[in-house]
């Protein structure tokens, strides 16, 4: 048992020094511009098949391989620095963090044109070896990533102690703009932070390609999202946190997975990240005086001040953000419900069907990130309770639709404000940051729960909807659950848009303005906030509903944490607090994906290039943010 313990701390070492090594390059970009990085996921797949070709392609051993990796990702971690994110500097908070999501998109998507969608085999420069101590091993994969993982770490405390460049990181990140009245070249500093943590990003993902022995494009974002709860668990201001959060990360999920089950791996690393987000959010080795952190109050645990998107609103020019008033959504779904009338295709109505439910979702999304402020980056967990609530309750007891959805909804909004009660310490950046874990943990949920959602199985046989108000009709057509999803969402969205016209929704942003002042004004705000998020839960469990009609299934892969970024990304393009903007940018979530269909291949590619200019011209959104 000792030695079973043994192999599985040293296993959790391992791996804990790829997380460190992802985290480092999170916490330099992040000490020099304040900035998350999520393309940094991205680098590190890129970094792992760019070695992966220089050994199959030009027979390069693994070193020579891998300095021609770091050098290529460095270099294009500071190209993306200069072309995207520098021209957004003036921006609103959220452009460049959307950039750098944009970017991991679009590299993503060329990874797959040019290496395959498929995994592939990681060539290992030698015949693998293990060594016994006892019933404890030790393989030399292992010996290689601590050998590897150690020169990288010490390598770079060096440089940030002793060289004059890492002084000048080190000086820009504790006050940029003392840093540039000494004559600090601050912006090239940054690049610099950008390229460094390419490199870190490039030589983590060989080594995981070396520890899993294969490479796949979609290996950037799990393991992009395992460095930065890393990141959170040490620190984000701190670079020896950064180490020491992956290594306490790397230990305690391989813990988990031998002791627990392999399935409950992600699950309990995620959930050690959220009860540090509640009780320590500065992270171990973190500052808490850093505002980024959501200020002193908010990093020790007293009340938050204002949201990250605060600052982007008072920055607003005159934009008038263009809204419909609540009667116009109730005549926009009079309109589409003319559609079945005018056609009969399935392909048709079953893509607008997608749009409504899709337009509630956004919705719900801009509630929380636009009225309250608090960037929701999990969202289709709210998303995923409400469909399998109405699977359970359709199925297994028999309710009809009208209740069904009425106690999804009800579900929902309770699960969403128990979710939101860990988050009313936090502000910003760890507000959001607990919604990623919440997201991350509601999926896996769903995915290890076998006895209620039945896991990757799916929750299948879910009954056509049944109006008991009709004398139990059952809608068994599309064109009947049309009509249906067509009601619900204009009924729901008008009656949102009148919640934010009146007094309530002024409070709300005036929360997301400024949280010390409503709460020194006499407002009673965490319970706000938990009205907002019981509203915005309510929302995305009827969608979730409506959903689970059409589909007759559901299945995990429906809920996962980058289709929760992805509807974050789209109600920003809307317009944040824009529900109009919400409700058009759901539709273009369904629609535009048809449209380009013949161009599959380039799709996403297409999408964030769009995003990257949507940013850069228009970054308060398509129709105005309010």
């Amino acid at each position: 048992m000792l030695e079973l313990f043994a192999s599985q701390i040293v296993n959790g070492l391992a791996i804990g020094q790829v997380y460190a090594l992802i985290a480092l390059g999170f916490s330099l970009v992040f000490g020099v511009s304040n900035l998350i990085n999520f393309a940094q996921g991205a680098l590190f797949m890129l970094g792992a098949f760019i070695a992966f070709s220089a050994m199959t392609l030009l027979r390069l051993p693994l070193v020579p391989a891998a300095l021609l990796s770091l050098c290529a990702v460095t270099v294009l971690g500071m190209l993306l620095e200069r072309l995207a994110l520098r021209p957004l500097e003036n921006a609103p908070y959220i452009a460049p963090v959307l950039s750098t999501l944009a970017i991991s998109l679009i590299i993503e998507q060329l990874a797959e044109i040019l290496w395959s969608p498929e995994g592939q085999a990681f060539p290992l420069p030698f015949e693998e070896a293990t060594f016994f101590f006892g019933s404890a091993y030790i393989t030399s994969t292992d010996l290689l990533i601590f050998g590897f993982g150690a020169l990288a770490v010490l390598g770079l405390s060096r440089f940030l102690s002793h060289s004059w460049l890492g002084r000048t990181l080190r000086a820009t990140a504790q006050d940029r703009d003392a840093a540039a009245q000494l004559g600090i070249r601050t912006t090239q500093v940054k690049q610099m932070a950008f390229g460094l943590a390419g490199a870190l990003g490039a030589l983590s993902g060989i080594l995981v390609a070396l520890y899993f022995k294969s490479v796949f494009p979609q290996m950037g974002l799990p393991y992009g999202l395992k460095g930065f709860a890393a990141a959170l668990l040490g620190g984000l201001s701190s670079t020896p946190g950064a180490v020491l959060g992956g290594l306490l990360l790397g230990v305690v999920e391989t813990l988990a997975s031998a002791y627990v089950g392999e399935g409950y791996r992600d699950l309990v690393a995620y959930t050690l990240v959220l009860v540090f987000l509640v009780f320590r959010p500065q992270g171990l080795l973190g500052d808490r005086r850093l505002d980024a952190l959501g200020g002193a109050g908010g990093a020790g645990g007293a009340m938050p001040s204002t949201s990250v998107l605060a600052s982007s609103s008072s920055q607003r020019k005159a934009v008038k953000a263009i809204e419909m008033p609540p009667w116009g959504f109730l005549a926009a779904g009079a309109i589409l419900a003319l559609l079945p009338l005018a056609t009969q295709s399935g392909y048709v109505l079953q893509a607008f069907a997608y749009a409504m439910i899709f337009a509630l979702l956004v919705a719900s999304v801009t509630l929380v990130s636009g009225a309250l402020g608090i960037l929701s980056i999990g969202h289709l967990a709210f998303y995923g309770v409400g469909a399998y609530a109405v699977g359970i309750l359709a199925r297994n007891h028999g309710w009809p639709a009208e209740a069904a959805l009425l106690g999804a909804a009800a579900v929902t909004a309770l699960i969403a404000v128990v979710a939101a009660l860990p988050l009313l310490k936090l502000g910003g950046h760890t507000a959001a940051l607990g919604t990623l874990a919440v997201g991350q943990i509601g999926y896996l949920v769903f995915m290890t729960w076998l006895d209620v959602t039945r896991g990757p199985m799916g929750f299948i046989g879910i009954p056509a909807p049944r109006l008991a108000a009709w004398g139990d009709a059952v809608l068994s057509s599309l064109s009947q659950k049309y009509w249906l999803i067509a009601a619900v969402s204009a009924v729901a969205l008008a009656l949102t848009q009148r919640l934010l016209n009146a007094d309530i929704g002024r409070v709300w942003r005036g929360i997301r303005e400024d949280r010390l002042a409503a709460h020194a004004a006499g407002l009673p705000v965490r319970r706000y906030i938990l009205l907002g998020f019981a509203l915005s839960g309510a929302l995305a469990g009827a969608a979730g509903g409506l959903f689970a009609y059409v589909q007759s299934v559901v299945s995990p892969e429906s809920f996962t944490v980058s289709g929760s970024i992805l509807l974050l990304t789209l109600a920003v393009l809307g317009g944040l607090g824009n529900l109009t903007g919400a409700a058009l940018a759901g539709f273009a979530l369904t629609l535009l994906p048809e449209l380009l269909r013949f161009f599959a291949e380039w799709r996403m590619i297409v999408y964030g290039l769009a995003l990257l200019l949507m940013l850069r011209l228009r970054p308060h959104g398509l129709l105005g943010a309010r």
